[in-house]
């Protein structure tokens, strides 16, 4: 059966959610259990979380610092890559969830004007402005793309034109 098929799904354990702390407002909207190792992948509101095996909170990330994330069905891998380009999260997931859909819903909520360039080298370097689901602070970030270094001063100043133009499309 697929990964939302018919089974009934096991609540999330009440170790497992004392652990996820939650602002005002904030709540659980999905989980995962991680066959491998048994922690659990935790989305709310405002944060993508993760709480060990053992039911202590490994780390909390807001959705802004979410880059993307990947589901290899063939394989039940969940993957999440950063924006500061850390090293990508996997789990195996085989349980029934809605963190895939949730995960790629609150990163898209966090996006509030994205646009892309390419360099002289031919990479691509994507600027987004986002905004802080839990604060309504907006987060303005230069993704480079593989190969693509931001440190350059004329990839620098082709990200700040482009960052310039999405503050004026909101206003800023």
């Amino acid at each position: 059966m697929g990964l939302l098929g018919n089974r009934r799904r096991a609540p999330l354990p009440d170790t497992v959610r004392s652990a996820v702390p939650l602002g005002p407002g904030e709540r659980v909207l999905a989980w995962a259990r991680d066959d491998r190792t048994g922690s659990h992948v935790v989305a709310t509101t405002h944060h993508l979380a993760l709480v060990g095996g053992d039911g202590v909170l490994a780390w909390s990330r807001p959705w802004h610092e979410v880059e993307a994330g990947t589901w290899q069905g063939g394989e039940s891998l969940l993957t999440v890559s950063w924006v500061d380009q850390g090293a990508p999260c996997r789990w195996e997931v085989t349980e029934p969830s809605l963190i895939q859909q949730t995960l790629r819903e609150r990163v898209q909520a966090s996006v509030v004007l994205a646009d892309e360039f390419r360099t002289s080298a031919r990479r691509t370097v994507r600027v987004v402005i986002r905004q802080d689901l839990a604060t309504g602070a907006i987060v303005e970030q230069v993704i480079p793309g593989k190969g693509a270094r931001v440190d350059d001063p004329a990839v620098a100043a082709e990200a700040g034109r482009h960052l310039a133009r999405l503050r004026s499309e909101i206003g800023r």
